[in-house]
Formats: C-alpha cells, sequence, structure tokens
C-alpha cells in the first residue's frame, strides 16, 4: 500500500511540475530516457533531473491523443513497408496480425528473430500476417538504413513483411504505434522486441509484453477458429 501511494504522489509530482514552467534537464541523456518511458516508470528520478524532456513527451502525448481520435479501426491506418511502398492496412482485415519493434545489433536479436522466423513457419499457410517495424530508439541498435536492415534479416531467413523504419515513442512516433498505444497501451514501449500486438480478424487489439514469439502462437490460433480471448 505505501508502495503504491509513493508512486501516486510522485506521479502527482510530475504532473504539478509539468503544470508550469519545467526546469531545464541536468542530464544529457535525458531526452532518450523520457522517450523510453522513464518519465511514467521512474517518475521521481525524471521529476527531478529530466522535467524539461518529460514535459515534452507528456504534450506530445496530449497531441497524439488528438491525432488518433478520427481512426475508427485498425483497418483504417497505413504504413510503408521496409522497401518504401505503402501499405495499407485493410489488406489485414479477416486476418490474425502480429505487430512488434524490432533491431538488428540487440541482445534479444537472435531469440526473437529465430521465435518469429518459428511462428511464421506454423502460421504462415494460414490467414495470418506479420509485420515488424525497426526501430533505432533503444541503444542504437538498429543503425542502418532499410536496405542493410532488410539484408540483415533475409539472411537470418526472414519471410514475413518487414516495415520501413519508425520512432515507436515521442514526437515522431509512427503514427501506427500512436494508435496502438492510446487503444491498449503501453504508455511507452520499452525496448526492442518489447510489446507485441496481436490484431484479431475483425480488429480487436490485444497487447503483449515480456513475451516470446512462440507463446503467440495459441493466441494466434485460437483467434482463427473465431475463439474469443
Amino acid at each position: 500500500m505505501m508502495m503504491m501511494m509513493n508512486k501516486v504522489f510522485l506521479f502527482m509530482a510530475l504532473c504539478l511540475a509539468l503544470a508550469s514552467a519545467a526546469p531545464p534537464d541536468v542530464k544529457e541523456d535525458c531526452k532518450g530516457w523520457a522517450e523510453s518511458g522513464e518519465c511514467d516508470t521512474n517518475a521521481g528520478y525524471m521529476l527531478m533531473n529530466c522535467a524539461t524532456s518529460c514535459d515534452k513527451i507528456h504534450k506530445a502525448q496530449l497531441a497524439d491523443e488528438k491525432e488518433v481520435e478520427g481512426i475508427a479501426s485498425f483497418f483504417d491506418l497505413e504504413a510503408k513497408d521496409i522497401h518504401g511502398k505503402t501499405f495499407k492496412f485493410e489488406q489485414l482485415r479477416g486476418k490474425v496480425t502480429i505487430l512488434t519493434n524490432v533491431a538488428s545489433q540487440c541482445g534479444f536479436t537472435e531469440s526473437h528473430y529465430n521465435g518469429l522466423i518459428e511462428l511464421w513457419s506454423k502460421v504462415k499457410e494460414e490467414n495470418v500476417e506479420i509485420l515488424a517495424f525497426p526501430c533505432n530508439q533503444f541503444g542504437n541498435q538498429e543503425p542502418d538504413a532499410e536496405p542493410e536492415i532488410l539484408k540483415f534479416a533475409e539472411e537470418k531467413g526472414v519471410e514475413f513483411r518487414m516495415m520501413s523504419k519508425v520512432d515507436v515513442n515521442g514526437v515522431n512516433a509512427s503514427l501506427v504505434y500512436k494508435y496502438l498505444k492510446k487503444n491498449v497501451g503501453p504508455i511507452s514501449i520499452r525496448w526492442n522486441f518489447g510489446t507485441y500486438y496481436v490484431i484479431s480478424p475483425d480488429g480487436v487489439i490485444t497487447e503483449h509484453s515480456a513475451v516470446q514469439p512462440m507463446d503467440l502462437f495459441k493466441t494466434t490460433m485460437d483467434l482463427l477458429k473465431g475463439d474469443e480471448l
């Protein structure tokens, strides 16, 4: 109970601080920390050291909410694939969609890419799509341009759909991620492969954090059978 009260107090203190003129950041990494979600998960420290960056994130979150208000459905979204072509999510209607952010130089790269490849091998004959969004926001672990990212993925045996490199947090986050986070969370993506979204054939979104790709196999098959989660 005391821990919960402390968290509430810190959150309220952060909100009050952001309501007034925010003092300047005192740590050089504040911007990156704020964009990775530390203003929510480590509010006390960020309030003391990174108030300006948290203020910007707070304002961006409010702007994001307004931006996605007019989007009625997941299927109204679109994004560029890794070849630069527009992929309209209307094409995903009637399918189970699995979506996550990936990186080529992360400690989780091997296990998650292997898991995604294994999952795809089991569902590729079904009405299923996997969308992988490269992102360089976490430890600068996806630094290369799309051609190099695609080459890396293909050499690993990836056959599912690779998307264009995006931000998943912050002012410049992809509209896809703004929509997903507003609808089912989390407030901020925490790391590479940190959150998987599963979208049902009729557009119901569920969020799965701290999972391996194969953990989603049963969920995927249940949705294909029309079972509610």
